[in-house]
């Protein structure tokens, strides 16, 4: 698999969980903070974070499928600047979050990030 079919998959991604997040807030939000995702606050934040991921993962499908290599950078740069932040914030929280799922969207985040990050230097 080539670095636009990761990127093209990195996209999709990020369009799924933008949409789980919108749609089904406090189901796809319980992975991240647990028992807590079910209050109307963190469904509201839940639903901002999954608009900030659609818009996101479908820039960078855009600007994959126009062949615009800046665009794509700039995509992959954004999206790793919030992956970023949202682990700025896990980190902030992290004895308040429910141990194994911690760990697991810490992955999560750590390998988005990553990945968006190294891909960006391969559209350079």
């Amino acid at each position: 698999m080539d670095e636009r079919e990761l990127a093209r998959w990195l996209a999709l991604g990020r369009m799924n969980v933008g949409a789980s997040l919108f749609l089904f807030p406090g189901l796809a939000s319980s992975t991240w903070v647990g028992r807590d995702s079910q209050r109307a606050g963190v469904r509201t934040i839940a639903r901002g974070f999954g608009v900030r991921d659609g818009i996101i993962g479908y820039g960078l499908f855009r600007a994959l499928e126009d062949g615009d290599a800046d665009g794509v950078r700039r995509w992959l740069l954004m999206g790793a600047a919030a992956d970023g932040a949202d682990l700025v914030g896990t980190l902030a929280s992290w004895r308040r979050l429910p141990p194994v799922r911690r760990i697991l969207v810490l992955a999560g985040i750590v390998g988005f990030g990553g990945l968006g990050f190294y891909l960006s230097s391969q559209f350079a």
